[in-house]
């Protein structure tokens, strides 16, 4: 079947829709550039961060006790949240503001006191944007893509223009970009999610016909193509003996480029709701960057920051479409934001370092090392690639295929069987899922629950089974012959009554607290 772009179309560009995008752009923009300064030296090196990645392990373990806490709780509760991210704001501004008066009256730290500074500022940056994918759950694909391309390119421009300065310059910088964290979260609170002008649609993020593809099974495909091109990522970056890569200035200016022309051209299709350029293209841009800069270590050895370059490039793209995925994983999963924040993170960091360990292995065992560095990163780039383009790209199985043709139904047991497509194939239905042909019962008589429980007004609980089918604010007005303010009045005061924030958390207290399906 031939691939198609998702039917939702993004709204015209304007500062009045697209303002409740500014927050998480900041958001994540200044928690990425916060790390990429302080603890991976605004990429002066490709090592995934100081003292041989040391820092971000002990960060990878420390969300790896979220990760196990999300076994046992099946949704954080709001005060968890709010109390997560001040706390994170504050571990990591603090860390930063003490690594830079320390270094400005020239205390020479202890290996230990470094480390556990850096892992500080790690793991609070790292939480701060596992908070900023948490807002974007329910997003429609198109603005997830906007966002997190945009926080790319303009994180990789400050770390640009701030690897000519010092240390000194990087700690204070990073104890001003985190502390202003706690602007960004109060304008977002007043702004509201973005998932309600730009709702999210499942067959935009994985392309998928509903009664073919099954989300919880593409996170068990997805997940083990992510990890075998994170390991040769990692020896790209500690080409050849483990060690990071100083990098010059020319190229941390070639790494910008590629992140640029990378950004825009998956920004344009955003905006162009052409979501099948953030699928299969996204993937064959990695391992292209990955491919020419093992072709640049094995052809200029002695200039190896050039091909470090291309690879490090790769990096920062798969760093961004990983959040990409968690976003959708978040909006269409079935457990916590935080299980799929952690588990997609800890996954890739830890792998990122074990790349870059495996190459000092290597080179102990063959002092000339270049051909075999090169044939692994290629054997885990081949196996990335079969995983990705035949597990999830390939067509539905022989039987599958038999049974359609001869008019049979297709069965839930059949679909499991079907290799999926994932975000990989883009082929939507005619009409966005959420908006349905005919009212949803269920939804509808949730909805006259919550009225009585919550004592919504008769109008209220009129434009909340509207909103909650699925409708823009605009179609609700459409729909009811109200104005767009009342609309946004009612929904305001909907929130108000039963504290919920978005649509997304409006569905899930249908789906916990709701009438019954049938």
């Amino acid at each position: 079947m031939a691939q198609q772009d998702t039917g939702q179309a993004m709204p015209p560009l304007s500062l009045e829709t697209y303002r409740v995008l500014i927050p998480p752009i900041l958001g994540l923009t200044l928690a990425s550039t916060t790390t990429d300064i302080v603890v991976q030296q605004a990429h002066r090196t490709t090592g995934v961060s100081t003292f041989n990645g040391t820092a971000m392990i002990i960060a990878a373990l420390i969300a790896g006790m979220l990760f196990l806490s999300t076994l046992a709780v099946k949704r954080f509760t709001k005060r968890f949240i709010s109390r997560f991210i001040f706390v994170s704001i504050v571990v990591s501004g603090l860390c930063c503001l003490a690594l830079a008066v320390l270094h400005a009256y020239g205390v020479q730290l202890s290996l230990t006191g470094a480390v556990a500074l850096q892992a500080g500022v790690a793991a609070g940056a790292t939480f701060i944007k596992f908070y900023w994918l948490r807002k974007l759950r329910g997003t429609s694909a198109q603005a997830a893509v906007i966002v997190v391309f945009c926080a790319l390119a303009i994180s990789e421009f400050i770390t640009f223009s701030l690897s000519f300065s010092g240390e000194l310059m990087w700690y204070i910088a990073g104890t001003i970009l985190t502390f202003a964290q706690f602007s960004v979260v109060r304008i977002s609170r007043e702004l509201g999610a973005a998932g309600d002008p730009f709702p999210a649609v499942s067959e935009s993020y994985f392309g998928t016909n509903e009664d073919r593809f099954s989300n919880r099974s593409f996170l068990a495909v997805a997940t083990p193509g992510i990890w075998f091109i994170s390991v040769p990522m990692g020896m790209g970056l500690g080409f050849s003996s483990g060690e990071a890569i100083y990098m010059s200035t020319v190229p941390r200016f070639m790494v910008l480029l590629f992140v640029i022309i990378v950004s825009a051209l998956w920004i344009r299709n955003g905006f162009a709701s052409r979501m099948r350029a953030i699928t299969t293209s996204i993937w064959v841009a990695m391992e292209v960057l990955l491919a020419l800069g093992a072709v640049f270590l094995s052809i200029w050895p002695n200039t190896i920051s050039v091909g470090a370059s291309f690879i490090m490039g790769s990096s920062l793209v798969l760093q961004t479409f990983v959040w990409y995925l968690t976003i959708a994983f978040i909006s269409f999963g079935w457990r916590d934001p935080f299980y799929y924040c952690t588990l997609s993170w800890v996954s890739m960091t830890l792998l990122f370092v074990a790349g870059m360990r495996l190459d000092g292995l290597i080179t102990q065992l063959f002092p000339n090392n270049t051909p075999v560095l090169i044939s692994i990163m290629s054997l885990f780039v081949l196996i990335g690639a079969q995983v990705v383009f035949t597990k999830l790209l390939s067509s539905p199985s022989e039987r599958t295929e038999r049974r359609q043709t001869a008019g049979e139904a297709i069965t839930e047991e059949d679909i499991k069987r079907v290799p999926l497509m994932g975000v990989l194939a883009i082929t939507p239905q005619e009409h966005p899922a959420m908006v349905q042909q005919k009212p949803d019962v269920h939804i509808a008589t949730s909805v006259m629950e919550m009225g009585q429980r919550f004592g919504l007004t008769g109008r209220e609980v009129e434009v909340l089974t509207l909103y909650a089918l699925g409708h823009t604010q605009a179609r609700v007005s459409e729909e009811l012959k109200l104005s767009t303010n009342t609309v946004h009045t009612h929904i305001k005061r909907v929130y108000e009554k039963t504290d919920l924030h978005s649509r997304q958390e409006i569905l899930d207290y249908i789906a916990e607290y709701g009438s019954p399906r049938p």
